[in-house]
Order: C-alpha cells, then structure tokens, then sequence
C-alpha cells in the first residue's frame, strides 16, 4: 500500500480547493492579502524588515493573471498558472507572504533553542528536537528562527526527503540550528505557516526545487529565491483553517493505515464477505414479482434429465427443509449442488510437452482434491468453452478461471453446471461455502453434492452478480489506487 501517493492526492485535492467545501459567507483571499500587504508596508515603515527588491502582487483581470512589480511594470503570467483555483482564492509568490532567512535579535545570554539538521524529521510528519543553548553560542554561523517559523531543508538529499518544520515550543521562543535551512517567517498569521508547509511537502514544490538544484552534485541545493518566486494558491483565512483541520484528520488515518499497512486489505475482505453473505440471503438486490420463481427453474432442471433419479427440493421454507441457515425470499427455493451439478469422470490426461504442440500453448491448472465446475464437458483433459470454477475442497478456496485451459490431475473432478443457472452466483456461494467437520472428508458424493444452495429466480442470479462485480470493482480500485 503506498501510503505516499495517497498523501500526495489528499495533498493535491487540498492545495486545489478540493478538499472542503468553499463558503461564499468567506472573506475572499484577496482581502488576506491587503492585510499581508499592510503589515509588509508596517514592518518597512518601521524598517523592521528591508523592502524585497522583487517586490510585487498578483491580480485577475479578464480571466487572466498579471504581476504588478514595484517599478510599476505589469506583465500576464497566465503561462504560469498550474491550475484554476475557486474564486474565493488568490494566487501569490512565495514571498509575499513570508520573510525569508529572518534574523533574531535577543540577549545574549538567553537560553535559546539549537537544532542540527538531524534532528528534523523527515517524510510527512512536522516533527524536531532540540538542545539548550545560550544564544552568544549560536547566533553567528548558523540560521535563525523563532515559534512558528517555517523551516525547510535546501540542500540534496534532505530536501527532497521533505525535512521541513514548523518551529514551535522552542526554548524562551527563539532557535538557531543548521545553515542547511531556508526559514520563512509569516507576516501575519502563523496559520499561514501551517498551511506552507503541507505545500512544501507536496511533490510538486519538490519537484519543482529538483528542477532548480544549483551546485556541485552531491551538494546541491535549491536557493532561497527559488522558493521565494513559488506561486502558492491562497483560499481565505477561515478556509485556511477548514483545510488544515481536514488534511489533519486526513493525515492521522493515513498515519493509522502505516501502522498496519495489512488493515485495510483485511476490511476489504471482510466487505466482501458481507457482501456475498447478503447476496445469497437475498439482501442484496431487490425482489421482481414478475420473475419466474425459482421453483419453476428447478422443475425445468428436473424436466431436462428425466433420467435422473434426482428430485429437486422446491423448499423456501425453513420448517420443511431441516436445518437451513437462513430464511430465504419468497420466490426462492431451496436445493442441493447435485440438483443443479452434473459429475462427470475426466478423460485421459495428457502430459504437455516442452513445445506446447499438443495443447496450443494453453495454460495448464494443477491441483490436489479439487472440483472444476463448467457448463461444458471436457475433451480429453481440456476445457475449451470457459468459464470454470476451480474449487479446491481442502481449502474451500475458489477461482473463477475464464480462459481456455488444460488440467493435468486426476483428482480435479469435473461438475457439469446446469445452463438455468448462472456460473457466477454458483461460485458467489462456493466461495463463502464452509464444510464443518472433518476437513479430510473430501469426497463430492458423501460430502459437497449434499451442500444446500439458496436459488433465486434467473434474472435474479443475474441482476445479483452484477451489484456483487460492481461493489467489488469499486472495493478492488480503492485498493489499488492506495496500494499504486
């Protein structure tokens, strides 16, 4: 299961407003980014930060984007645009919104917070620790930063093994730790933070930042205006928080799912299970009155062998039929396998050759005790009008087998399937089926042929194996998509 693609998708839906719900009550990003823009303006004014050289913002007009540069110059950036965004967002450089590489400006002698680049995590998780340090220690030749900055590695390969971080609880609320960083320090709102960082974790920031490596190789690195050009889509504050809230639930199941990477295959399994179970109870799908009832069917199976000895039991109710598991529709009826099954003795069995020349490079099935059910007969040890089932009585395993194919062992015994009956919903039934017992009792006659099976109308069979193919393909593409 690769839990790092489904990351990347939940990652995806959410940096593309597709993860919740947008609110027209919302104030719009745009009105986030004026109050980005005044405290940027604030901090320069008070010459707390230097003005960016690249200074600029980003407006719709037309349907198109533009970029505004501080020398008044405006170009469309339209061909930069990855994807559309709801109307409520913006799109903005990275730093428009960060100040980047900051620097702490505190007392000497306060204990601050030191921390190496192999004390931060890697992967998905926001996670670092920490040593004491004073601050005369460590304030020259290593980066800064404080509660709620963003920390991300530049430097091959932690960068893209998504060493990033949001520093928080840090020793009286400042750090210093390895030159190997790029810090980005919010202008406003840590929440800001928060939400950067599941884009830098997202692949194609990485991808992006591969893309731009500067450097000798094994020392390269991505720069700091690299990031700092970034386009991020920005929704509004309040659905910032909506987000971050989702992508966080989101994230503890995946994180739930790493744990035991075997769970879901299990629940799966079991809803499928559950899905059979329903299906032969007649749970599944619903009842037609104008079906021919299921009785009739079965006195047509009778009809067709009236040479057989068998008698077909048309019982739907439990209190005429022993010890049914379970109470049955009423269009349904009761039966045995031998009343729907034909037991045929296999033909000679020929051995393939290295060359395939006598079975055409047809596919040959071995196996112990095991049943092959058809609606053909088998020439001379070869099935060629598939499907079969494959039922292996040891194991009350069974295999739904739909190409042509050869068997080489004596002990697969073959059961003719009658043409009223859908293969299918035979193998449906074989699959759940559990013999109680002595599992080395495997002897069709004494032990199988005697096996009740619930039968639905034809177009009922029919109308169950498609909800069963349906619910099954939707279970198995769930797991394959997480598992690819």
């Amino acid at each position: 299961m690769d839990t790092k693609k489904l990351r990347q998708k939940i990652l995806d839906l959410a940096i593309r407003g597709k993860l919740v719900p947008q609110d027209p009550n919302d104030e719009p990003a745009s009105v986030l980014i004026e109050k980005i823009r005044a405290e940027k303006e604030r901090l320069i004014k008070e010459k707390k930060i230097k003005r960016d050289k690249n200074e600029s913002y980003i407006y719709r007009s037309d349907k198109s984007y533009y970029e505004k540069f501080a020398d008044g110059t405006v170009k469309c950036i339209d061909g930069e645009i990855p994807f559309e965004i709801p109307e409520s967002w913006e799109w903005a450089r990275w730093r428009n919104i960060f100040e980047i590489n900051p620097k702490n400006n505190i007392e000497d002698s306060l204990d601050v917070s030191f921390i190496p680049m192999a004390y931060i995590k890697d992967g998905y998780s926001n996670e670092a620790k920490f040593d004491i340090k004073q601050w005369k220690d460590v304030k020259s030749g290593f980066t800064h930063f404080q509660n709620n900055d963003l920390g991300i590695a530049k430097i091959t390969p932690c960068f893209e093994n998504r060493k990033s971080v949001i520093f928080v609880n840090l020793q009286n609320g400042h750090g210093a730790g390895t030159t190997e960083l790029h810090v980005f320090r919010p202008f406003v709102f840590p929440l800001l933070s928060q939400y950067a960082l599941y884009i830098a974790k997202s692949e194609d920031f990485i991808s992006n930042g591969v893309a731009n490596f500067s450097g000798a190789v094994g020392q390269q690195r991505v720069g700091k205006d690299i990031i700092g050009d970034y386009l991020i889509a920005l929704p509004p504050l309040k659905e910032i928080s909506k987000i971050l809230s989702a992508l966080s639930e989101l994230f503890l199941i995946v994180d739930g799912i790493e744990k035991d990477k075997m769970q879901l295959s299990i629940c799966i399994q079991n809803f499928k299970s559950k899905i059979l179970d329903l299906a032969i109870q007649g749970k599944l799908v619903p009842q037609d009155p104008n079906d021919e009832p299921a009785s009739v069917l079965l006195e047509r199976i009778k009809a067709e062998h009236p040479e057989s000895k068998k008698k077909a039991k048309n019982i739907s109710d439990n209190s005429h039929y022993g010890n049914l598991p379970f109470r049955i529709p009423q269009n349904w009826s009761w039966c045995q396998l031998e009343d729907i099954l034909d037991y045929e003795q296999p033909t000679e069995y020929i051995v393939q050759t290295t060359d395939y020349s006598d079975l055409y490079q047809m596919p040959v099935l071995t196996a112990g005790k095991s049943f092959i059910i058809g609606y053909t007969d088998e020439t001379e040890g070869i099935f060629r009008n598939p499907p079969v089932i494959i039922f292996d009585d040891f194991t009350t395993e069974s295999k739904y087998v739909d190409f042509e194919f050869k068997v080489k062992s004596s002990a697969m015994k073959i059961l003719k399937a009658n043409s009223n009956m859908n293969l299918r919903y035979v193998f449906y039934f074989m699959s759940i089926t559990r013999l109680l017992g002595d599992s080395h009792k495997r002897y069709w006659i004494s032990e199988y042929s005697k096996l009740q099976i619930p039968i639905p109308p034809f177009y009922e069979q029919e109308r169950i194996v498609n909800a069963v193919k349906n619910l099954f393909q939707i279970l198995d593409s769930i797991k394959s998509n997480i598992s690819n």
